[in-house]
């Protein structure tokens, strides 16, 4: 588990670990500097241009050290300081008088002088206010140069929590982070503007991180293989659970089979899709490891009769997936909700049609994990999207505490939250996944694994960042043009063979 800080968490870290354990904030900055040295070294020679333009705050401070560190090993450096801002930090003023002594070459205007690299200094996590004249004018200036360009902490000009574009921003090619991860830089522009990420350690102690315990964590392969639900040796099909997919309206067939896929490719060991009628000859030639129950959309007998069977039989249902939002959904949503006491994983359109029906929320039995995309949970909430985008994580945690449910917001750094304080984000994936089907897959897999044991939480969690793994290693081979939902599904052997082998 690696731990994902907002720009406010990062600055209580750095507060509890000078202020409160006592370590001087020059030995912080002097390890910063050494990493951002680091990183130019292992891509430039010595003797190469490089350009650092500062402000005067701590990130100005580490990026004049990393100044000095590099013109110490043969690097020719040039710092250029805005000095826009009233006041100076008194890591920066330290570090300035140490380059002043050491003679280190200061320029007066920005010239496009062929630099190797150009490193920007200028802001660091605290920054909340839009960039605004000169500071803008240099930002931008450095964007139309050329060279390699490195930030340090975060890109001057993003948001360290939300990834919001604060008016101008530098465009770099990498950013060096130091301690854990900035939430703004998985986020709108942030992503796109920090380029590659490098989080690297300058020394904040385990105790200042736990102190603040910030609020989002994420996962590692590591952690996959750790969390995956171990598989015994003496076992039968019936060891790894049934899960029953209620998915699927005429002409619909395929959202209810990537689902249906996913739950075994999981491991689970039996699936049941219930479904229209008119799905049955692809549902079977598609996929004949599954049991079908099938009923008639304008049969209340058939409907009543399929929804005693499977859920009879299942012991996790998936419920929604191209179910339709008409008066059989409507029917099948409500006696699911009200009759199942085992957990349901509600997509789509079943999301869709509790969105009109909330009173649900007071009658149903089931215990609830919803995954909604930005416009379902506007429907759900009331909100826009562009409100729930900003805000992802208060607005599914209050939403899973409220209705004690457990919601996966999915987005493109889906969140994954019970209703605590703490929740998951999610940093696999890639945009090839942006693809009719991709959802359905990830309920299959959710359910794969609430069959084998796993509480709500775990296996959501666990279920998103695998079903982005599985979409990386189909876009490695597909490319992100081309791959479909149908390879994600067919991906999630790749990334689960080497446990299941063990």
């Amino acid at each position: 588990m690696r731990y994902i800080a907002t720009g406010q968490e990062v600055f209580r870290i750095d507060e509890f670990a000078t202020n409160v354990i006592g370590i001087p904030q020059l030995v912080l900055m002097e390890r910063a500097a050494l990493r951002i040295a680091e990183h130019v070294k292992e891509r430039f020679s010595a003797g190469a241009h490089v350009l650092i333009v500062v402000e005067s705050g701590n990130n100005g401070g580490d990026g004049i050290a990393a100044g000095r560190i590099l013109m110490m090993e043969g690097y020719d450096v040039e710092i250029y300081w805005v000095d826009g801002l009233k006041s100076a930090s008194t890591g920066f003023d330290a570090q300035y008088a140490i380059a002043k002594k050491l003679n280190m070459k200061f320029v007066d205007e920005l010239v496009n002088a062929g630099y190797d690299v150009i490193i920007d200094g200028i802001f660091g996590v605290g920054l909340s206010r839009a960039v605004m004249g000169r500071q803008a004018e240099v930002i931008k200036a450095l964007n139309d140069m050329d060279g390699y360009k490195l930030a340090i902490d975060v890109p001057s000009g993003i948001d360290a929590t939300t990834g919001f574009l604060l008016g101008t921003a530098f465009h770099a090619d990498a950013t060096v982070t130091f301690g854990l991860m900035k939430l703004g830089l998985l986020m709108g522009m942030g992503y796109e503007y920090a380029g590659e990420v490098s989080v690297v350690d300058i020394g904040f102690p385990k105790q200042a991180i736990d102190f603040v315990e910030p609020r989002l964590y994420t996962y590692d392969p590591k952690d996959v293989e750790e969390l995956l639900p171990h598989r015994k040796r003496d076992s039968h099909k019936g060891t790894y659970g049934k899960v029953g997919i209620i998915a699927g309206s005429k002409n619909m067939a395929g959202a209810a089979l990537f689902s249906a896929e996913a739950a075994y490719r999981m491991g689970c060991g039996l699936v049941r899709v219930c479904t229209v009628e008119e799905n049955r000859e692809i549902i079977q030639s598609r996929l004949p490891e599954a049991l079908l129950t099938t009923y008639k959309e304008d049969d209340i007998d058939t409907m009543r009769s399929a929804m005693k069977t499977v859920m009879g039989w299942a012991d996790v249902l998936v419920l929604g997936p191209g179910l339709g939002t008409g008066e059989a959904a409507q029917y099948l949503v409500d006696k699911v909700l009200r009759s199942f006491d085992g957990t349901v994983v509600l997509d789509a359109d079943g999301i869709n049609v509790l969105s009109e029906h909330m009173d649900l929320f007071e009658t149903m039995h089931s215990k609830l994990i919803l995954t909604p995309h930005l416009m379902e949970m506007s429907r759900l909430t009331n909100q826009s999207v562009t409100d729930i985008k900003a805000n992802k994580y208060d607005l599914a945690r209050e939403f899973a505490k409220r209705h004690n449910v457990v919601v996966a917001l999915k987005d493109a750094r889906t969140v994954v939250s019970d209703g605590g304080l703490q929740a998951y984000i999610n940093i696999t994936g890639t945009n090839g996944m942006a693809t009719g089907g991709s959802g359905d897959v990830l309920t299959g897999i959710i359910a794969g694994l609430l069959a084998q044991g796993m509480d709500r939480f775990e296996a959501t969690k666990l279920g998103v960042c695998m079903h982005g793994m599985a979409g990386q290693a189909a876009a490695e081979e597909k490319g992100q043009y081309s791959m479909i939902a149908g390879d994600i599904v067919r991906s999630i052997e790749q990334i689960i063979a080497k446990e299941a082998e063990e």
